[in-house]
């Protein structure tokens, strides 16, 4: 959208046609490792005298109510002809800025999603100009307001606003920090809290109520992605009811893709939150934490090394299964294991309270400088919370010093903090790609690591046949023997031989060799995970395949249940276990006995992994000790489960097998002890007896039992895991955008 010079007279001025923003895909994830902090809005901070300010011909009592307006909004005591001068140049100033802020946030879409050297100066050069324009507004919003000069209206503040978010939640995608998620979140709660978007233009305009919609469809993102299910089950309502009076008033012709859209947004938290068990009364799910959290845990003895997971590509490729956006289940799941849980503090800005609606103030550039909010607005703000600890440059407070305190502000200002090393592994999100896209990704990845780096690659998919018939079993001689399936493009001449297709499309163990001259950790969750199980070693360097079981005994709507299990240990026994509901003491006590149970695996991995083992290098890692711990309990959960029983129904992994471990007498009376605590004897096997058929085999888990009453609000959505979302699913991307 280009509103650079007011056309005509600006009391008249309409909303402006919608012009389609940048697209929002998870793709973005595909960016460079950062080394430097980010460039962040100065002067973000929106005083809550200048947030809740309406124009003068809504509300007039507000502003007059405001003594700490900059002094170039109010006469001066010149002649009217400077002022007149004066008044001129600051709304050319303001249009300027606007139009150059929207020039510049089209052109992130073109932005190269490989190597930070090409897109962070644009990246930077766009957080600088709106910067800028946020300040400049701010500081002269009385007279842009005024009908005879520019005549702004509330909802331009808004949008303004609703970019800066969308710049952070972007700068997340390409960086991997959750801070920055935190504070996207920040910008899209106070637009919402002050009704920015909320006027009776926006029922006379169609381009306004799109605005808003996608603005939902953001906010809804950003909450899935930091757990705020309180928040989104509010956000389903409201955005529910808006597509309500959007297809009542417009009658337009995308309704349709708009009621698609919500459907799967509600599919997707059912399918997100329906797992975790409620309390007895059914009101609220139990807590629950996805993310690493930091604990104390004993690592292996240290070599001097400081080997950690750098990079990450992850790859989702089931079409059938429940995603919103561009992130199907088991992305999602990987997504949030490979970060860690945000800090106290982060949390609590995250909570969105209405008491403290302010906008983050300000985070250091990349030449260490910082930027402050408007002087003489900000002494009466109130103080958001302080950004994670863990952040890359964060100033947090210091720009956000009472004005009585000029010299330990302009002392904290200039002072520069040292950068401190990414917390979370860089990931690159891959939802449908071809085999080209996961090679280039994969190598830049490769590229990126340093000499203690390490690359994950996780790959959902379905899986290609281990037999290729035909001229094809030259191939599978050398190595090319199946494996996953990624998306290809049909052609006449390719669909006469679907051997050879399947052949060329396929992601095949021999094609990752070339990534293991550097320690690497595969992860494949697929019917054909098994082609994995022999891949060489010849490089000699730390290497480890994951792979989870070739078939289910049963179905579950939350996603695939290896990878359930990789990311929460205790939700996914509570779904194989068919358990709903549980009192708020027993889960406390059920969350111990989890955090013991992985502490005890660690003891045996530390046991039983041998020195000279390649393999033990991946526990120096607190994301690959997790994954590694919690594999490890998978198997030892569906070995005791007596639906479990056949070899095509057990986790692998190679070269490792971990068999000592997951046979250790201790760690299998751990495990009773939680079924016992949850009364799950009739579902596992109780004694070291081996494992039968049972006589009388349960039936299947079609999915978790009923999902949150509220999420029920949304109508006609299809059952979950069923093949009707995909079709929903096609409508989403582009109506993000």
């Amino acid at each position: 959208m280009t509103t650079g010079s007011a056309p005509g007279t600006p009391a008249t001025r309409e909303a402006p046609p919608e012009t389609r923003a940048p697209e929002e895909s998870h793709a973005e994830l595909a960016a460079a490792h950062l080394q430097q902090p980010a460039p962040v809005v100065e002067g973000a901070a929106v005083p809550a005298q200048e947030a809740e300010r309406v124009p003068p011909a809504e509300h007039s009592a507000e502003g007059a109510a405001n003594s700490d307006q900059p002094t170039a909004t109010a006469k001066d005591s010149g002649a009217p002809a400077q002022n007149t001068e004066r008044d001129k140049e600051i709304v050319e100033e303001f249009e300027y800025l606007l139009e150059k802020s929207q020039q510049l946030f089209s052109g992130l879409s073109d932005l190269p999603e490989i190597g930070s050297k090409y897109w962070m100066p644009h990246f930077q050069r766009t957080f600088e100009v709106y910067t800028k324009l946020w300040k400049f507004q701010t500081q002269h919003r009385v007279l842009l307001e005024k009908p005879e000069h520019y005549g702004l209206k509330r909802w331009e503040v808004g949008e303004i606003a609703s970019k800066i978010g969308q710049l952070y939640y972007r700068y997340y995608l390409r960086t991997s920090e959750t801070n920055y998620l935190q504070e996207a979140y920040m910008f899209y709660d106070a637009i919402r809290e002050r009704n920015y978007f909320k006027g009776e233009q926006e029922v006379r305009n169609s381009a306004l109520m799109i605005k808003k919609l996608r603005y939902y469809a953001r906010f809804i993102m950003v909450c899935l992605q930091i757990n705020n299910a309180p928040m989104m089950l509010q956000l389903l309502d409201e955005v529910k009811a808006l597509i309500d009076i959007y297809s009542a008033t417009f009658n337009p012709v995308d309704k349709m893709e708009w009621s698609l859209v919500v459907k799967e947004m509600a599919m997707f938290m059912q399918a997100v939150c329906s797992p975790v068990p409620s309390n007895h009364s059914g009101t609220a799910s139990l807590p629950v934490s996805y993310r690493l959290v930091a604990r104390r845990r004993p690592r292996p003895e240290k070599d001097g090394s400081k080997f950690r997971l750098q990079e990450a590509v992850i790859v989702g490729n089931r079409p059938t299964q429940i995603k919103f956006s561009e992130l199907t289940l088991d992305m999602y799941y990987m997504l949030q294991m490979l970060e860690r849980e945000p800090s106290a503090s982060a949390k609590e800005a995250a909570a969105g309270s209405a008491a403290t609606p302010a906008i983050p103030a300000a985070v250091e550039t990349a030449e260490g400088s910082t930027a402050g909010v408007a002087d003489g607005s900000a002494a009466d703000t109130p103080e958001p919370p302080e950004p994670a600890a863990d952040a890359v440059g964060v100033k947090g407070k210091a720009v956000l010093k009472d004005k009585a305190e000029p010299n330990e502000r302009d002392k904290d200002t200039v002072e520069k903090e040292r950068p401190v090393r990414r917390v979370n592994p860089h990931k690159y999100v891959l939802y449908q790609p071809n085999f080209s896209q996961i090679q280039v990704y994969l190598a830049n990845a490769f590229r990126e690591i340093g000499e203690q780096g390490c690359v994950l690659l996780y790959l959902s998919s379905e899986g290609t046949s281990t037999e290729i018939p035909g001229a094809a079993t030259a191939a599978a001689a050398h190595g090319y023997i199946g494996g996953i399936a990624t998306s290809r493009r049909s052609s006449g001449e390719a669909a006469k031989d679907r051997s050879a297709e399947q052949l060329i499309s396929s992601v095949h163990p021999a094609d990752l060799v070339p990534y293991t001259r550097k320690p690497f950790f595969l992860i494949v969750e697929s019917e054909s995970s098994l082609a994995y199980r022999d891949m060489p070693n010849l490089f000699n360097q730390p290497l480890l395949c994951l792979l989870s079981p070739t078939q289910y005994p049963m179905a579950s709507s939350s996603g695939s249940i290896y990878t359930f299990f990789l990311h929460s240990p205790i939700v996914a026994f509570c779904v194989i276990s068919q358990i709903t509901s549980m009192a708020s003491e027993q889960w406390s006590e059920l969350e111990t006995l989890f955090i013991e149970i992985e502490d005890l695996a660690l003891e045996l991995l530390n046991t039983y992994v041998a020195a000279a083992s390649l393999v033990r290098k991946f526990l120096g890692d607190d994301f690959l000790r997790q994954i590694i711990i919690r594999h490890a309990l998978c198997c030892v959960f569906l070995d005791l489960h007596l639906e479990f029983v056949k070899p095509e129904h057990m986790p692998q992994s190679s070269p490792e097998r971990f068999k000592d471990v997951i046979g250790a007498p201790v760690l299998l009376r751990k495990a009773r002890d939680i079924v016992e605590l949850c009364s799950a004897e009739d579902r596992y096997r109780m004694s070291d007896s081996p494992p039968t058929s049972p006589a009388k085999t349960p039936p299947p888990v079609q999915g978790p039992p009923a999902s949150p009453p509220p999420v029920a609000l949304v109508a006609a959505a299809p059952e979950a895991g069923t093949g009707e979302s995909s079709s929903a699913n096609d409508h989403t991307a582009p109506l993000l955008t």
